[in-house]
């Protein structure tokens, strides 16, 4: 991966992990998630086909390209220059409505990412407004309570409420050891923690969990 960047990258700034392998949570179930910082255009699709070609085992790769000044700093409506996910075999080249993701992938980044190339990730990724964040994850719960799996959402909530509460951001496991910590045994979060830890999905959100959820989007 870092040396398709360097090779096919004209003014590369800096190749960076964040997510899970980042902040700790990296499970049976993780991707590895990467952020490339570009000063200048490139080809990204010839960068996107020897990515896909090369990467994806043993865990898929769900990489963005960005421009430098976009991650400096970051503002609506996201822009990137590339998106690839080998574990779904697709690319996609710079849409016009951005990534919202970005926003949750710069915050991880300039706090908690493992720097592959170029200078520490404090001195490329600029700081996102506290507001807007909070503002995705109320988003990303509302989307994930009708869409994702319950593990994937009651994790999400307790990582959301421990970073509105005390400003941190944590892995989907560490924000659930935070919540039972924070408000006492919970057998549902319990639940997804192992579900989390074994890497097996719980299916379409309860009841339970959709009310557990809706109660951490209002904490937001």
């Amino acid at each position: 991966m870092a040396g398709a960047c360097t090779a096919l990258v004209p003014e590369l700034v800096g190749v960076y992990v964040h997510g899970s392998a980042a902040l700790g949570g990296f499970g049976p179930g993780s991707d590895l998630d990467v952020l490339v910082v570009a000063a200048s255009d490139a080809e990204w699709t010839r960068l996107a086909g020897r990515l896909l070609a090369d990467c994806g085992q043993p865990r898929p790769l769900e990489l963005s390209v960005v421009d430098a000044s976009a991650c400096a700093h970051p503002a609506r409506p996201w822009p990137y220059l590339l998106h690839v996910n080998s574990g779904e075999s697709r690319f996609s080249l710079n849409p016009d409505a951005g990534d919202p993701d970005l926003i949750a992938h710069y915050a991880v980044t300039r706090a908690a990412g493992i720097t592959i190339i170029g200078p520490p990730a404090v001195d490329v990724f600029g700081p996102v407004v506290r507001d807007e964040l909070v503002a995705y994850l109320r988003d990303e719960l509302g989307w994930a309570t009708n869409s994702a799996d319950q593990r994937y959402a009651v994790l999400n909530a307790c990582r959301a409420v421990a970073y509105a509460e005390e400003g941190v951001l944590l892995s989907k496991p560490d924000g659930a050891r935070w919540w039972l910590r924070r408000f006492g045994p919970e057998p549902l979060v319990e639940h997804a923690l192992l579900a989390q830890e074994i890497g097996r999905d719980l299916g379409p959100c309860s009841s339970t969990a959709r009310s557990f959820v809706a109660a951490g989007i209002c904490r937001l």
